[in-house]
């Protein structure tokens, strides 16, 4: 119970080939583009100062130098290079610390100018969890030790399992924070979202000065206000899942049952509130889901029926 299981080497392939995608793709608007100019200014080269420090912010005042047109775009070309080493399984120690800095850098300076997005902080923390299992063995050797691992299972499989804890971390973690700040009212106030849904198509029409963000965001804070019990429907269920994402860790079913359950949740928050987190959504994906392992099963599964099948008769 609670344990790490064997995976078998196509998965975690798939695991780590999906996630690469997953992580540049949540920077590809914030580092200058590698090949070709700039459709505009990447994110990044905005934010030279930061006048709202959080996270390592408040320790790595310098992180302003990734501003720095020419350092951004090192950044990219060195995460671009980082993620191919991590897909092929290559120099992980270094490989998975690289891509990790840098995401975390990225998204501390993006934090940093006062309005925090929480959107990209489950990528940050699964590649830390997986930094830190890569690193493990070299951690037990300084003290003069080797890492033993049960038998069957390889450092991969560790990975797997706390990249899922990770995952399960953050859930639990907002679901928690949620109790602790309102309790069960906080399902029956759960309509309040509305405000919020406001504030947020306030923030865009303010950044854009386009007049369709305040049409949308009335659009879908209404739905709130006027389907008061689907909305605590809605979200008092994703409140449940969040308390209960830990059991992920039980096994490859709860895994996947789990993760299709949340990925379902966020869909169903995104279309009717206008909530999107497809972030979450693509790392529950990859690492709950497993949908690799799960079209191999169904195929052996459905040879061995095949076989099993008596010769047809003439």
């Amino acid at each position: 119970m609670f344990r790490p299981y064997a995976h078998a080497r196509y998965e975690v392939f798939f695991m780590r080939l999906l996630f690469a995608v997953v992580v540049f793709h949540s920077l590809a608007h914030m580092l200058p583009p590698l090949f070709g100019d700039p459709s505009g200014t990447p994110g990044i080269v905005q934010m030279s100062k930061m006048p709202y420090p959080t996270g390592i912010g408040h320790f790595f005042p310098w992180l302003t130098v990734l501003s720095n047109e020419t350092v951004a775009w090192w950044a990219h070309l060195v995460l671009a290079a980082g993620l191919v080493l991590y897909v092929a399984g290559l120099v992980l120690p270094v490989s998975l610390a690289v891509v990790t800095v840098i995401h975390i850098a990225v998204f501390t300076l993006n934090n940093s100018q006062g309005a925090t997005h929480h959107g990209y902080q489950i990528i940050s923390v699964v590649l830390l969890a997986q930094c830190i299992v890569a690193w493990l063995p070299w951690g037990f050797r300084i003290f003069g030790k080797k890492l033993v691992l049960p038998e069957g299972l390889h450092l991969r499989d560790l990975s797997v399992y706390y990249s899922q804890l990770a995952i399960a971390g953050c859930y639990v973690i907002a679901g928690v924070t949620k109790m602790l700040a309102s309790g069960p009212m906080w399902i029956v106030k759960s309509p309040l979202i509305a405000v919020q849904i406001h504030k947020s198509f306030d923030q865009k029409y303010y950044e854009y000065l386009d007049p369709k963000w305040l049409e949308e965001g009335h659009q879908y804070a209404d739905f709130a206000v006027q389907n008061p019990n689907l909305a605590r429907l809605i979200l008092g269920g994703g409140l449940v899942l969040e308390l209960i994402a830990f059991l992920v860790l039980l096994s490859r079913r709860w895994a996947a049952l789990l993760g299709v359950s949340l990925i379902a949740m966020h869909l169903a928050i995104g279309y009717t509130m206008a909530l999107h987190f497809p972030e979450n959504e693509s790392v529950d994906f990859v690492f709950l889901v497993n949908a690799p392992f799960w079209i191999v099963a169904a195929y052996t599964w459905i040879q061995t029926r095949r076989r099993a099948l008596p010769p047809a008769t003439q």
